[in-house]
């Protein structure tokens, strides 16, 4: 079974890349180049949506607010519940999105006294406290606990690091800007004047700035129109 679903993945991982092949490893670097560079666009893409996400949560935080208020009165019966059930709205969602508004602006005086919420931060903690609880058997050395932090930093857009005194660094990711995006797509193939094609140098290179590792790799028994396919790819 084990064999079976490596193989099952070996053609899952052929089928999704443009030269490389498993035991190919010529265009292995250019392909983890390519790949690389789609992840990191589609990252600005996702944390652009995210923003636009964040900006209408904060209209709809002081909308549902001021629906709140109205709806939770004493002697309405459930008001607020009952409305968001009508429009399909889950209420844990509203809440929350009226929690953050609260907490922000500092309104907590203003929501019915039959309502006691806690506050969102110690909401965090406690997840907090729950999570290293879970893990506490296994990250036993804090070698491992440093992996498992460098981890939820890189899943949150965070930078953690180990300082010489043994104290551990939190830093946020500097601003992406435009003028250090490069939008060019990278090439994993080049195709020489006689028509051949090799690899894009992406191997790992030593001081003198040559590849450690860089088979010479004439692809002179490629079909001409794989050729043509290739040319196409680089313009």
């Amino acid at each position: 079974m084990d064999n079976e679903m490596l193989d099952s993945y070996r053609a899952y991982v052929q089928s999704q890349c443009s030269f490389y092949s498993p035991g190919n490893d010529d265009y292995l670097a250019g392909e983890i180049i390519f790949q690389w560079f789609n992840r990191k666009s589609l990252q600005r893409e996702m944390s652009g949506q995210q923003a636009e996400l964040s900006r209408m949560d904060g209209v709809l935080s002081g909308l549902l607010y001021e629906q709140k208020k109205r709806l939770s009165r004493l002697g309405r019966n459930g008001g607020w519940s009952k409305w968001l059930s009508q429009h399909k709205i889950p209420r844990a969602t509203a809440d929350r999105l009226v929690l953050e508004h609260v907490e922000f602006f500092g309104l907590q005086h203003e929501l019915p006294h039959r309502e006691r919420v806690e506050p969102l931060q110690a909401n965090v903690c406690l997840a907090a406290c729950r999570t290293s609880e879970k893990f506490e058997q296994m990250l036993k050395s804090p070698k491992s606990r440093m992996v498992f932090l460098r981890c939820l930093a890189d899943r949150f857009g965070l930078g953690v690091d180990l300082e010489l005194d043994g104290s551990v660094r939190l830093s946020l990711s500097p601003p992406i800007s435009e003028e250090n995006i490069d939008y060019r797509v990278p090439n994993i193939i080049e195709v020489q004047q006689d028509g051949t094609v090799k690899p894009v140098n992406y191997e790992l290179r030593d001081e003198a700035d040559d590849s450690v590792f860089y088979p010479d790799v004439r692809r002179t028994a490629r079909p001409n129109a794989l050729r043509e396919q290739s040319k196409e790819f680089i313009q």
